[in-house]
């Protein structure tokens, strides 16, 4: 029996194509139902804020690429922001932003060789990971506020470069890197093929224990990044701040298209992806949605994507 033509012509979608209609009439919708959405200052506005969601997506598209999964994301933005807030205070700017970021480094590195050496989950290690650093962090300050007054990231996080903000300037830059370095590299095909099938990988020569932490290196980099430029957004920083960016980051991978599961995924989706929940969020704001009842469109939207993109796979 033939499928139904809708089945047959679901199964024909590109899940990137998919995110990228939704997020049209998504957008489409916020400019019809509220009038000053309809200008470019909120549309720039709208586009910084999703900046810093797209930089902590683009680490966590790595990591799921290769079949594993970064929970420590949250607490690894609350290291950079309260850390790199009182080593710039202490050292200056130079030395204070880059050994923040050879700190988060570390912490990627360290979830790659749990994930690689000791063989744990992903999810149990990275869990472990953001345990150990929010707790590290209760501990170094007690939870409070951190000000980390930096001209140098203030001007990347609230400047323009004519009317485009700075960290949309950066996301982009980031972005086609990433979609350059997974599209035309040998590092990018290794790590779908580690997505795949990590054994098949590993027999046909690639380096997979060194793709895989490099993956989760990345990733924290990415995260620290994005700690940095809110704490030059905000001027300050504190524990929790790295925590709407957990499921968000997740989010964002499987709406836009990656296979959970990995090996099949792109940037240009999880791009798509970040923007789709961004301005769905906004909807739902001033349509004076619960929270509550955000919680619930967002979960049966993703659940929606999850099952379209599974239809998809079956055929491929």
């Amino acid at each position: 029996m033939q499928p139904p033509l809708v089945m047959d012509r679901i199964r024909r979608l590109d899940p990137v194509a998919l995110t990228g209609i939704m997020l049209v009439v998504v957008w489409s919708y916020s400019l019809i139902r509220v009038e000053g959405y309809r200008s470019l200052d909120y549309n720039l506005f709208t586009l910084r804020v999703t900046s810093f969601l797209v930089i902590v997506a683009i680490g966590q598209s790595l990591v799921v690429l290769t079949g594993g999964i970064d929970l420590s994301i949250p607490g690894t933005i609350g290291l950079a922001g309260v850390v790199g807030g009182v080593l710039i205070t202490n050292l200056g700017e130079g030395a204070g932003i880059a050994l923040t970021l050879a700190i988060v480094v570390a912490v990627g590195f360290a979830n790659g060789l749990g994930v690689v050496v000791l063989r744990l989950p992903p999810l149990v290690m990275t869990l472990a990971s953001l345990s150990i650093i929010q707790g590290g962090l209760l501990i170094y300050n007690a939870g409070n506020p951190v000000s980390g007054q930096s001209a140098f990231l203030a001007r990347l996080a609230n400047d323009s470069l004519g009317r485009v903000p700075m960290p949309v300037v950066i996301a982009s830059v980031m972005v086609a890197f990433g979609v350059f370095l997974l599209r035309r590299t040998t590092y990018g095909r290794s790590v779908y093929a580690i997505g795949n099938n990590p054994t098949a990988a590993a027999l046909a020569g690639v380096p997979v224990p060194l793709i895989q932490v490099s993956t989760y290196i990345l990733c924290s980099l990415c995260a620290g990044v994005a700690g940095l430029l809110l704490l030059g957004w905000t001027g300050y920083s504190f524990l929790t701040m790295g925590d709407p960016y957990l499921l968000t980051s997740i989010a964002a991978v499987v709406v836009g298209g990656t296979s959970i599961l990995g090996g099949r995924g792109s940037l240009v989706g999880t791009v798509l992806g970040a923007l789709l929940l961004n301005i769905l969020v906004n909807i739902l704001v001033v349509e004076q949605i619960p929270e509550a009842g955000r919680i619930m469109i967002q979960g049966a939207l993703i659940l929606l994507l999850l099952v379209v993109y599974s239809i998809i796979d079956d055929t491929r």
